[in-house]
């Protein structure tokens, strides 16, 4: 669901296209938003994967050299189940933020229900 592009927009973009190792690019895109370029940092299967994306600014939704890191655990729970943890770092603003949390809670949702 994390990785697996076609599992990937059951729940987080509209499109998604990314060579998964690191140094590999690729592109998320959401309907009304754009292309948000992705860039492959480290991928440690099963249990962490990092990308940098970029930014999109609220004037004009024009791409900015701005990026983030966007980190996810996966970690064994001795009952048998996984708790995912998820960290996304490096914004210069607290508007960008406090967007992006907001778009995680819905995200994360999304993607528990699909768990579910």
């Amino acid at each position: 669901a994390i990785t697996d592009p076609t599992e990937l927009v059951r729940w987080f973009p509209n499109r998604a296209e990314w060579d998964l190792r690191p140094g590999g690019t690729g592109v998320f895109f959401w309907d009304g938003y754009g292309d948000f370029p992705i860039q492959v940092v480290s991928v440690e299967e099963p249990e962490y994967l990092a990308w940098r994306w970029g930014n999109q600014t609220d004037a004009g939704m024009e791409p900015s050299d701005e990026t983030t890191l966007v980190e996810w655990w996966l970690d064994e729970r001795p009952d048998g189940g996984t708790t995912l943890r998820l960290r996304e770092s490096g914004f210069t603003t607290a508007q960008h933020r406090e967007g992006n949390s907001q778009g995680w809670d819905e995200e994360l949702g999304e993607l528990a229900e699909l768990l579910g």
